[in-house]
Parts: structure tokens; C-alpha cells; sequence
């Protein structure tokens, strides 16, 4: 009898041992991944210590604009390396910018390249989720510009720049089948070391602006 038990009592360890390092290694291996949704809260901030006659607020904002990216990593269990690829549209705020008599105009485009690491938080086997970030390059194509509408003077730029890029990201993955995981995230983001040429009351002069964003986004992973 008590042999029997002891038995059943080591079949029953190595059940328990052996079933997470099967679950475990089931979340492991390469993926890709695409995700899409709007950045609710873009905006523009403007260090205007060298250009304080400048007609560009210190702080712009952008309308919602869209955002997105694709790419590929691989999973190691609960810890995510990835590389991605995005793209971001911002149109300017005219609204706000325009009031106090003035006119506005702007837009920000961006392509991104980043490397991201993520930590998959193992609630159970449907939800996980997961917080992480990333940091790269962004290639920003941007123009701005805020003139008096009665005198004509007034501050604009325009221009390509290459800007560096980080991003912290938090959200919920959903696991819709064995290899398939939806997630539905938030992420802030920055694009900062960017100068573009522009004028300034009609003086050439250099605009030295720093790009924020927090978007929201779903996205489709898919383990290979």
C-alpha cells in the first residue's frame, strides 16, 4: 500500500513539474506581429529659449492621428524581443494654433524602426498581460507654421530630419488560439534630437522640436 502511494505521489510531482515546462515552451519561438490604432493625445513641445519671438507655441497640439506598425521576434517563454517598423500621421490642431488672430498650418509624418522587449505576465493561459518598450530611429517629415493674420510675420519650418525614438508600452494579450494572440495596448512615445530650418519674423533661423504622442492600438501576434 504504501508503496502504491508512493508511487502515485511521484507521478503526481512530475505531472506538476512537467506540465508548465510543456506550456512554457509552447510560448516559445518566432512570431510576427502588426498593430494599428490612433494617437489620442499628439503634440509638439518647443524650447523657445533661443527664439523667444517666435509665433510657434511652446506647446502644439496635433489632431488624433493615425499610427502602425509590423514586424517579427521571438517569444523566449515570458520575455518578448522584437523589431518592428511603423508608420505615423499627425495633422495640426488649426483650432487651437489659429486663435489670437493668427494662421496656422502643420503636419508631421513618421517612419519608424525600433528594437522592443516585452514581459509577458502569466495570469493563466488566456490573458497575459504584458509591459515593455522599445527605442530607434524615427524619419519625421514635418512642416509648421503660425503667422499674424493682419501683419504677415510670423515663425515657420519645414524639412526631413532623422529624430531618435523610444516608446514604453503596457496592454492585455488575449490568446484567440494556440498560436494566435490578440492584444489590445497603450503606448507613449517620444521623438526628440530633430532640427529643421525655418524663419523666424523673417530671419533665418533653426527649430529644434520634440514630438510626443500616447496612442492606443490592437494588434495580431502569430507564433510560428
Amino acid at each position: 500500500m504504501l508503496r502504491h502511494l508512493s508511487i502515485a505521489l511521484l507521478e503526481g510531482l512530475a505531472t506538476f513539474w512537467v506540465l508548465p515546462v510543456h506550456a512554457q515552451d509552447s510560448s516559445k519561438g518566432i512570431y510576427a506581429v502588426v498593430r494599428a490604432g490612433g494617437v489620442i493625445q499628439p503634440d509638439q513641445k518647443l524650447d523657445r529659449n533661443g527664439l523667444p519671438t517666435a509665433t510657434i507655441n511652446d506647446n502644439t497640439k496635433y489632431r488624433t492621428g493615425i499610427t502602425g506598425e509590423i514586424g517579427g521576434g521571438y517569444a523566449f517563454g515570458m520575455f518578448r524581443l522584437e523589431q518592428t517598423i511603423g508608420y505615423t500621421d499627425l495633422k495640426l490642431n488649426r483650432d487651437r494654433a489659429e486663435t489670437g488672430g493668427f494662421l496656422a498650418d502643420g503636419r508631421a509624418k513618421m517612419l519608424s524602426a525600433t528594437i522592443n522587449g516585452y514581459v509577458d505576465i502569466p495570469l493563466g493561459t488566456l490573458f497575459q498581460p504584458y509591459v515593455g518598450g522599445g527605442i530607434g530611429v524615427a524619419r519625421v517629415d514635418a512642416r509648421m507654421s503660425r503667422i499674424n493674420a493682419a501683419t504677415g510675420i510670423g515663425s515657420s519650418y519645414a524639412g526631413k530630419d532623422w529624430g531618435m525614438l523610444w516608446h514604453a508600452d503596457a496592454g492585455l494579450g488575449i490568446r484567440v488560439t494556440p498560436k494566435a494572440t490578440l492584444e489590445v495596448g497603450a503606448r507613449y512615445s517620444r521623438i526628440s534630437s530633430l532640427a529643421f530650418n525655418g524663419q523666424n519674423a523673417g530671419a533665418a533661423r533653426r527649430f529644434e522640436p520634440q514630438l510626443n504622442g500616447i496612442s492606443g492600438n490592437v494588434g495580431l501576434r502569430y507564433r510560428f
